[in-house]
């Protein structure tokens, strides 16, 4: 029997544990169309201005700086302040992750619930996801490398092996394995597999980037593979696809 004076409703309360993780903050921050624009330009790990953000998303400066400020204080994005300007840029690398997997679970279900436009090929092919490798050439990278034991998979973190920073030292890739895990699984939106991400990914593509192995693409996140780019990933064994 409810007491009088206390509702239903504050029973209930009472009576259902705490088990909320903090998520719903989160799952606002990114829930409006403007902020997902933000977020989505900065997914290759860029910094940008808010000037320049408001132009992504369609919005006003003013509006801009308040979708902004929501996803700073949600830990989505971290400022960098350079003197009196301000860049944003995702806040670490679970966040990158996260995004990644939510457009993972966005594509399928809009696949099961509408005909959707096809993806870029240039994007399907090499891009970057935060500040490594993905599409179909991260996809090979994580294979060549499991294939040749560079790297030690356990769940969904691995390490790198010997032969792999053996491997680092002669292709110049500045990678040290300060601390584990060295690399994580992250899914890929567009292959439905996990390609690499962490320390030791973005060690990678950094290094691709520096010598001109990939270029950017004509649209956001596309990379283009070069000749110097083949010839890597030849001497690494991996399969190119495209």
């Amino acid at each position: 029997m409810i007491k009088p004076g206390i509702t239903a409703e504050v029973c209930m309360a009472i009576a259902r544990p705490s088990i909320q993780s903090g998520f719903s903050r989160l799952a606002e921050a990114l829930s409006d169309p403007a902020r997902e624009a933000m977020v989505s330009a900065l997914a290759d790990g860029k910094a940008m201005p808010a000037g320049e953000l408001a132009v992504i998303a369609g919005v006003s400066p003013q509006s801009a700086s308040a979708h902004l400020q929501k996803l700073v204080d949600a830990d989505v994005l971290s400022v960098w302040a350079q003197g009196r300007f301000r860049y944003y840029r995702i806040s670490d690398e679970d966040v990158a992750s996260l995004i990644e997997n939510l457009v993972d679970v966005a594509t399928k279900a809009d696949a099961q619930g509408r005909k959707r436009a096809g993806v870029a090929e240039e994007l399907r092919q090499s891009r970057s996801c935060y500040c490594h490798l993905a599409g179909q050439l991260g996809v090979s990278l994580k294979d060549a490398l499991l294939r040749r034991k560079f790297v030690a998979v356990g769940g969904r973190e691995g390490h790198v092996t010997d032969g792999g920073l053996e491997w680092c030292r002669v292709e110049e890739i500045d990678f040290a394995p300060s601390r584990s895990p060295h690399f994580r699984l992250c899914n890929d939106w567009t292959e439905r597999v996990p390609h690499f991400s962490g320390a030791f990914a973005n060690a990678i593509l950094k290094r691709l980037t520096e010598t001109r192995c990939v270029e950017p693409g004509k649209i956001p996140r596309a990379l283009k593979l070069t000749r110097k780019g083949r010839a890597f990933f030849d001497r690494l064994g991996a399969e190119i696809p495209f």
